[in-house]
């Protein structure tokens, strides 16, 4: 399973823009499950983006293509819509949502914002919100879709 993990990108505030991230892939290390992250902040260029996340050594267009590449390989989005503090809006992140949704991916968004949650794009584009990086986790909702795309274990009781 391919998951991609969305979410803000910010020079000034990158450790907190890696951490849920990081977080994330160190939990599902520990199991023995064949999940590849596709990480917008992957490389060693991301070290030259600029404090207001607008500029690095890479061009736009390729950032651009990049991350459209990464959302129609991914099986699963998790949106990180937090911005750590800063007011510049997550257009590139609502931009990957609104590819994912043309290809029909199943979007996770991890929000404690009400107009995400009660905007009338979002409620047609998630397909499960929570709260922070910790519930993810705790609720297990990256197993619900991974279980989904491997091989079925059934419970003794399924059919009681």
């Amino acid at each position: 399973m391919k998951v991609y993990l969305a979410g803000y990108i910010s020079g000034k505030m990158l450790k907190e823009c890696t951490e849920w991230r990081i977080k994330i892939r160190e939990h599902y290390a520990k199991m023995d499950w064949n999940i590849c992250w596709l990480d917008p902040l992957n490389g060693k260029e991301f070290a030259t983006i600029t404090a207001d996340g607008m500029k690095s050594a890479v061009p736009g267009s390729a950032l651009t293509d990049r991350d459209w590449m990464s959302v129609s390989n991914a099986d699963l989005i998790v949106a990180n819509m937090d911005t750590f503090g800063e007011v510049r809006p997550p257009i590139g992140t609502l931009c990957e949502l609104a590819w994912a949704w043309t290809m029909r991916k199943p979007i996770i968004m991890i929000t404690k914002e009400t107009w995400y949650k009660e905007h009338p794009f979002m409620q047609e584009f998630v397909s499960w919100y929570v709260p922070d990086v910790e519930t993810l986790i705790k609720e297990k909702l990256i197993n619900y879709f991974y279980k989904g795309l491997n091989t079925a274990v059934y419970t003794e009781d399924i059919y009681s």
